[in-house]
C-alpha cells in the first residue's frame, strides 16, 4: 500500500516551493500531444498514438516520469471522446484525487463564436484561436496543419466567425496512394525545389508540397480582400514550419499554440 502521508508532505513541499505544474493535452484524431507547463513556459512535449481502444496506464506513468509529483491539474482538449474517457480512467488510476480540466465541459473558452451551431466548431479550433489573439492580436487567421488543414478567421472584436476544413497534407497523400494502382509508395514530403518533378516520386512530392502551399496562399489573400489586407496571419501544427517555405501569406509559425491556449485557459480559473 503506497505511503500516503509522504506523498501529502512530498505535495506540500512542492506547493510551498512553487514547483508545481500543469499537464497539457490536446488528444487529436491521429496523435496526442503532451506538454508540460512550468513557470510560464511549455517545456518537454510527447507524442502518442491516438488509440480509441486501450491506452497503457503503467507505460502513462513512466512517460511522466519524476513529474508525476509535481503536477496539481490536468487540462485537456478533444476532438475523440472515446480516447478522452480513457484517459481521464487512466489518470485517475494513477493519480488519483487530480484535477482534471476538459475544455469545453469544465472550461469553456472565453470567445463570442458566430457559427451557426457554436457546438459543432471543435474546441481545439477555439483554443487555437484564442491563443492566436493573445500572441497575435485580432482579425486574425490562424491555420493549423494537422490530419485536416483548418482555416480559422477571428475578427477585428475578437469573435471567432468560421473557417474552412480540407484533408491534411498526409491524409491526401495516403488517400492518392491508397485509390491508385500504378503510384509508389510515398511516406514522406520532402523540401522541393524547381515547379516539375522529374519522375513519379518527385511528382507527388512537388504537387503536395507546392499545391498546398498555392491553396494557403489562395485563401489568405481571398481571406484579405474580404475582411482587410491587415489581418494577421499565423500557422500551427505539425508541417506549418514546413509548409511555410513555400508560401507568401504564412508571416508567423507558433509550435505551441495549443498549448499555450491551454495554459492561458488555466490562468482564467481561480
Amino acid at each position: 500500500m503506497p505511503n500516503l502521508r509522504c506523498r501529502r508532505i512530498t505535495v506540500n513541499r512542492l506547493l510551498r516551493g512553487g514547483l508545481v505544474v500543469k499537464l497539457l493535452i490536446d488528444i487529436g484524431n491521429t496523435n496526442s500531444s503532451i506538454a508540460f507547463f512550468d513557470k510560464k513556459k511549455v517545456e518537454k512535449r510527447y507524442f502518442i498514438h491516438t488509440d480509441r481502444e486501450h491506452i497503457n496506464s503503467s507505460a502513462f506513468k513512466r512517460l511522466i516520469g519524476k513529474k508525476l509529483l509535481k503536477i496539481d491539474a490536468i487540462i485537456i482538449v478533444s476532438v475523440v471522446p472515446k480516447f478522452l474517457a480513457l484517459m481521464k480512467k487512466s489518470f485517475k488510476s494513477i493519480m488519483p484525487g487530480i484535477r482534471i480540466y476538459v475544455v469545453g465541459k469544465d472550461i469553456t473558452v472565453p470567445m463570442r463564436i458566430r457559427y451557426k451551431n457554436p457546438k459543432e466548431v471543435g474546441q481545439d479550433r477555439l483554443v487555437a484561436s484564442y491563443a492566436a489573439v493573445r500572441l497575435s492580436q485580432a482579425p486574425v487567421i490562424v491555420i493549423d496543419f494537422g490530419t485536416a488543414v483548418t482555416f480559422d478567421y477571428v475578427n477585428k472584436r475578437g469573435e471567432y466567425e468560421g473557417g474552412l476544413i480540407f484533408p491534411g497534407l498526409r491524409l491526401a497523400l495516403k488517400s492518392l496512394l491508397e485509390n491508385t494502382a500504378l503510384l509508389p509508395d510515398v511516406s514522406v514530403i520532402k523540401p522541393v525545389k524547381g515547379l516539375i518533378g522529374r519522375n513519379t516520386l518527385g511528382s507527388i512530392n512537388k504537387g503536395v508540397v507546392l499545391g498546398y502551399s498555392a491553396v494557403c496562399d489562395s485563401f489568405i489573400k481571398s481571406f484579405q480582400k474580404k475582411y482587410g489586407a491587415s489581418i494577421n496571419v499565423v500557422a500551427t501544427g505539425g508541417d506549418a514550419a514546413f509548409i511555410r517555405r513555400y508560401t507568401v501569406g504564412i508571416k508567423k509559425v507558433f509550435p505551441d499554440l495549443i498549448f499555450t491556449g491551454l495554459s492561458l485557459l488555466l490562468e482564467n480559473i481561480k
